[in-house]
């Protein structure tokens, strides 16, 4: 009788192993489950169109001032998408520095922004100095550091002179440029 009861439950437990079995695999091959929150896609969480943004020193007085025609903020890298951006450099008793472009991209917390396609930066003339103007495929601005950088094509103009080159750094408070490569130019020694 023992033996009739073993070989009767012999095919129930294999069943039981064979399951055990089967959902153990099940759960080891399959993918992780997505998270459905939204955090992880590339989803922007606000738009804004035409939209300005003034940042102020500590006396109050605007630092620098973005505006677009439309920002979409993304939340899963805290990046902020812009079209048709102008940023506007104030520094104490010099004409302001304009940068405009076709779209940037500003990152995480507006430590760093980076501008794509038709950048132009103008600064006014103004007593003694005429317009300087700059003109590149792509700039990348460290506003507090009062830094622009391009590794790309960049022709620079003031007055009737004129630069060209391929890499460039611009100290907006010094006003100091320095073209890494390529670097060729005319200058009016007219007074």
């Amino acid at each position: 009788m023992r033996r009739d009861r073993a070989s009767s439950l012999f095919p129930l437990l294999l069943m039981l192993a064979l399951a055990a079995a089967s959902l153990w695999l099940e759960r080891t091959v399959q993918s992780p489950e997505r998270d459905k929150s939204g955090k992880t896609r590339h989803d922007p969480d606000f738009i804004a169109e035409n939209f300005g943004i003034t940042k102020m020193d500590a006396a109050g007085k605007p630092e620098y001032i973005l505006s677009a025609e439309r920002m979409r903020h993304y939340p899963d890298d805290e990046s902020t998408h812009v079209l048709a951006p102008r940023l506007v450099q104030h520094h104490d008793n010099t004409n302001p520095v304009v940068i405009r472009a076709d779209h940037g991209l500003i990152a995480k917390n507006g430590e760093e922004a980076s501008f794509y396609g038709g950048v132009v930066v103008v600064r006014e003339a103004s007593r003694g100095q005429s317009e300087l103007r700059v003109q590149t495929e792509y700039l990348q601005v460290v506003p507090d550091r009062d830094l622009a950088r391009t590794d790309k094509p960049v022709i620079i103009t003031a007055g009737r002179s004129r630069v060209s080159g391929v890499g460039m750094e611009f100290n907006s408070r010094t006003r100091q440029f320095a073209l890494q490569s390529q670097v060729r130019g005319t200058f009016d020694a007219r007074k």
